[in-house]
């Protein structure tokens, strides 16, 4: 099962097979984010059969960078001056894939 997650996620990603393995994350070694990171979780779940319903996690941030946040930097600033904590992304390997593609459904890690 190994393989054929890498084989996708090589397909998906451009990146050589070889330079993947099962400690490669998803979200930080492969460059996947945003919009992408969600069209690959949709892509695998269909490939491999995998419900997907209970993903927990943030795996991926926001599409790239936004030139909204240029009008709303203070905003932003003013939040983290007051103590709030931006979502954390949480590590995403491809050995989640793998298990999660032999047990048919999401495992956490």
């Amino acid at each position: 099962m190994e393989s054929e997650v890498i084989a996708f996620l090589s397909e998906f990603t451009g990146v050589k097979s070889e330079n993947i393995s099962s400690d490669t994350l998803i979200n930080d070694d492969l460059g996947v984010d945003g919009d992408d990171g969600f069209e690959l979780l949709e892509k695998f779940s269909a490939r491999f059969g995998v419900d997907l319903s209970p993903i927990s996690e943030t795996y991926f941030g926001p599409e790239g960078f936004s030139v909204g946040f240029l009008v709303l930097w203070p905003y932003y600033l003013y939040r983290r001056i007051k103590g709030y904590k931006p979502q954390t992304i949480a590590p995403l390997p491809v050995r989640q894939l793998v298990k999660s593609a032999e047990a048919g459904k999401w495992v956490s890690m």
